[in-house]
């Protein structure tokens, strides 16, 4: 796959997106939520105000809810997740300067994982979300079974794997040993209950 990079986007008249790039600055589906005059607004001031924009977006988008915990996050959240696969082999144009934090970095990162790790560590940030609105007292935005169907699915690519054995820390093993941990859960009475892919690496 093509090396992807970040590209400014300019707003003068004769500017042209290239071609494969999509644009992700706040027009699009894929902008960061945690704008710079929200930071200034209550007390920081720059570059910090910008740094923590970036900061907030990398675990926002990992399934945290810790710092926008209403439903209108999640859903702006899922759109974002809902369209990372058409990243891939993308160049990305955002505003921001090259060489300064931006946003973009972070959706570049996701856009350059596999199919396999990306359609896993989507799954596992959508699992994430709703164990907290669960915890919440709020209603799940995804059913469950798809979500076990990803997470507890056999890995047959050689590579490293994250998994969650029940306790919310993650193990890593190579392919062969979580299929065989998925086989013997498989067997159990309740076989989508335990342990679930946090992350595939490779």
């Amino acid at each position: 796959m093509r090396t992807c990079t970040r590209i400014q986007r300019q707003r003068t008249k004769d500017w042209r997106k290239p071609d494969r790039c999509m644009i992700v600055d706040r027009t699009s589906d894929f902008g960061n939520p945690f704008t710079v005059a929200q930071l200034v607004d209550i007390g920081y001031k720059e570059p910090e105000a910008r740094q923590t924009a970036i900061a907030e977006f990398r675990p926002w988008l990992r399934g945290s809810r810790s710092n926008w915990t209403s439903t209108e996050g999640d859903q702006r959240r899922e759109k974002i997740l809902a369209r990372l696969p058409e990243l891939r082999g993308m160049d990305l144009a955002c505003p921001c300067a090259v060489g300064e934090p931006c946003h973009a970095d972070v959706l570049l990162e996701w856009a350059a994982l596999s199919p396999l790790a990306l359609e896993i560590r989507i799954a596992s940030t959508r699992a994430r979300v709703d164990r907290q609105r669960v915890w919440r007292g709020e209603t799940p935005l995804y059913d469950a079974d798809d979500l076990a169907d990803v997470l507890t699915q056999d890995v047959h690519t050689t590579c490293l794997v994250d998994y969650d054995p029940g306790d919310g820390i993650p193990v890593r093993c190579d392919n062969l040993t979580w299929n065989q941990y998925v086989r013997r859960q498989q067997q159990r009475e309740n076989p989508k209950a335990m342990i679930r892919l946090v992350e595939v690496f490779g």
